[in-house]
C-alpha cells in the first residue's frame, strides 16, 4: 500500500513538476524562445539517454532517480532566472526522470498511473494561471515531494513481465503523432485569447480530465480501433478550436489529453528494458513535443 502511494505521488507530482515548471513556467517566462530554451531541450535528450546507460557502481533506476530529484531540488531554487548552463543541467534532471519514473511502475500498476495522471492534471489545471515568475515555492513542493516518495521507494523493485519482448520504432509512431498534435495544440491555444480555456473554465477541465482518465482505464478498445478513437478526438479538439468555442473545448481537449496519456504510459512501461526505453522516450517526448512547440510558434495551422 505505501509502495503504491509512493508510486502515484512521484510521478504524479514530477509530472506536475513538468506541466507547471517546464512546459509552461519557464517556457512562459522566456517567450517560447526556442534559442534561449535549446540548452534545456539539449538537456532533456541528453538526460534521458543517460538514464539508459550504466553508471557503475550506481545501477539500480531509484539511486538514479534520488540523483535527479535531487540535482531538480537545488535548481528549484533559482526557478525562473536560469541561465544557459543551469537551463542544460535542468534539462538532464527532468530528462533522467521521464524514462526512470515510468520505469518504476512497469505493465502491472496501470491504476497507479490512473491516480498519478489525476494529481498531474488536477494540479497542472487548477495553478495554470498562475504568474510564470511567482512559481518556485510549486518547483520545490513538488520536487520535495517526489523526492520524498522515491525514498520510501527506496527498496521497491519493478515487476519484470518476463512474456514482454522489445517493440520497435514504429510501434510508438501513434503515440509520437498524439504528443506532436497535443503539443502544438496546447501551445496555440495558450497564446490565442479566443481559446483561452483555462481563465473561465478551470473545474470543467478538471472533471473532464478526471472522465478522460477513467475512460481509458476501462476502454476494452485495442489497436487500430484505438487508434481511430484517438485520431477522432484530435480531430474534435482541433476544429473546436478552429471555430473558437472555448466551453466545448474546454470538454472534449482535457477528455483527449488525458485519454490518450493513459494509453501512452501504460504501453511505454511495458518496455523491459531500459536502454530502449530511454531512446524511445527522446522520440516520444522530446522531438515530437519540440516539433509541436515549433509547429506551433510559426503559425502556421492556426
Amino acid at each position: 500500500m505505501m509502495h503504491s502511494l509512493a508510486l502515484s505521488l512521484l510521478l504524479g507530482f514530477e509530472l506536475s513538476y513538468y506541466l507547471l515548471i517546464l512546459q509552461t513556467g519557464i517556457t512562459e517566462y522566456y517567450n517560447s524562445d526556442l534559442i534561449t530554451l535549446l540548452p534545456m531541450f539539449i538537456g532533456g535528450i541528453a538526460g534521458t539517454l543517460l538514464a539508459g546507460v550504466s553508471w557503475g557502481k550506481i545501477k539500480k533506476p531509484i539511486h538514479k532517480i534520488y540523483i535527479a530529484l535531487s540535482l531538480q531540488l537545488l535548481l528549484s531554487f533559482l526557478y525562473p532566472d536560469f541561465n544557459a548552463f543551469t537551463l542544460g543541467i535542468l534539462g538532464i534532471a527532468v530528462g533522467l526522470m521521464a524514462p526512470l519514473g515510468i520505469y518504476l511502475f512497469k505493465g502491472v500498476h496501470q491504476n497507479k498511473f490512473l491516480l498519478a495522471l489525476v494529481i498531474a492534471y488536477t494540479t497542472g489545471t487548477y495553478f495554470f494561471n498562475t504568474d510564470a515568475d511567482s512559481r518556485m515555492w510549486m518547483a520545490v513542493l513538488f520536487t520535495s515531494i517526489s523526492l520524498v516518495s522515491s525514498v520510501v521507494l527506496k527498496n521497491y523493485t519493478p515487476q519484470i513481465e518476463k512474456i514482454a519482448k522489445a517493440q520497435n520504432i514504429v510501434f510508438y509512431l501513434p503515440l509520437m503523432l498524439w504528443i506532436f498534435l497535443d503539443s502544438n495544440l496546447f501551445e496555440t491555444m495558450s497564446r490565442h485569447e479566443g481559446i483561452d480555456i483555462w481563465s473561465s473554465h478551470t473545474y470543467t477541465i478538471i472533471c473532464f480530465h478526471i472522465l478522460g482518465l477513467i475512460s481509458a482505464y476501462y476502454a476494452r478498445t485495442q489497436g487500430n480501433k484505438q487508434h481511430i478513437f484517438i485520431a477522432l478526438l484530435f480531430i474534435g479538439s482541433y476544429s473546436f478550436s478552429y471555430l473558437e468555442m472555448p466551453l466545448v473545448l474546454a470538454i472534449i481537449y482535457p477528455f483527449t489529453i488525458s485519454y490518450y496519456n493513459v494509453i501512452v504510459f501504460s504501453l511505454l512501461s511495458k518496455e523491459n528494458d531500459l536502454k530502449i526505453l530511454s531512446v524511445m522516450m527522446v522520440f516520444v517526448g522530446w522531438i515530437a513535443s519540440g516539433l509541436g512547440l515549433g509547429l506551433a510558434l510559426s503559425g502556421l495551422l492556426h
